[in-house]
């Protein structure tokens, strides 16, 4: 059977850095934390988001499968974003919650597939991952001087991803996975105002086949 198929998803740094500013963190608080005050905050960013995968191992996956493929074409990045509020506890450890959101994935090729039990079951293993959902994340600063600090952040992100694909020209199948994934990431903020942080992150999450990755902007604003 020949077609062409189309689908579409909803949807360097390395954990020990981010836990090594967790840690010093809990250092410098001892001595610092009792100066600064608690305080509630809302922050959102938006960036560019990708998955880690490549258009050979997707490929050599539908060959074992059994597909004759002639043409595959991936796009594993999208406009990512995260939307938060959470709760300052001193001049170190924030507590945040949210809703991130790492874009989605297209996944399109043509070629020919005779098994399509076998396909279908190789392409809910196969379809690049993203991830949408709400996360929860420990935040820990580090004051590089009085307006630039560097954080590392640890969490626990509940994730889903949508998609969908068509096997030939009457079928389109639609599909949904979801998990629960630890997340890391770094960020180096400035204080461009008393009460206004801008700052540039990178988060990074652990799917369940691959992983996604944000590189973003975002403002973080802390309430009197």
């Amino acid at each position: 059977m020949k077609y062409s198929h189309f689908s579409t998803s909803q949807n360097g740094f390395i954990p020990k850095f981010a836990a090594v500013i967790l840690f010093a963190g809990s250092l410098f608080c001892s001595q610092q934390s009792k100066a600064e005050q608690t305080s509630w905050f809302v922050s959102g960013q938006i960036g560019s988001a990708s998955t880690d995968i490549s258009t050979k191992s997707l490929t050599s996956s539908l060959n074992d499968q059994g597909a004759l493929i002639d043409s595959v074409s991936i796009k594993d990045s999208d406009t990512g974003y995260q939307a938060a509020i959470g709760y300052k506890f001193n001049a170190i450890y924030s507590l945040q919650i949210g809703y991130v959101d790492f874009g989605e994935r297209h996944f399109s090729f043509t070629g020919e597939v005779t098994d399509l039990d076998s396909f279908h079951s190789t392409m809910k293993q196969i379809y690049p991952e993203s991830a949408t959902g709400p996360q929860i994340s420990l935040l820990a600063s580090w004051p590089i001087s009085k307006e630039i600090s560097l954080t590392g952040k640890l969490g626990y992100l509940d994730w889903h991803q949508d998609y969908q694909y068509q096997a030939d020209s009457s079928q389109l199948v639609k599909a949904k996975r979801s998990g629960s994934s630890v997340t890391f990431g770094i960020e180096a903020s400035f204080a461009l105002f008393k009460n206004t942080q801008v700052f540039l992150s990178y988060d990074h999450a652990a799917l369940d086949a691959t992983d996604a990755s944000m590189l973003s902007i975002g403002a973080r604003y802390y309430y009197d």
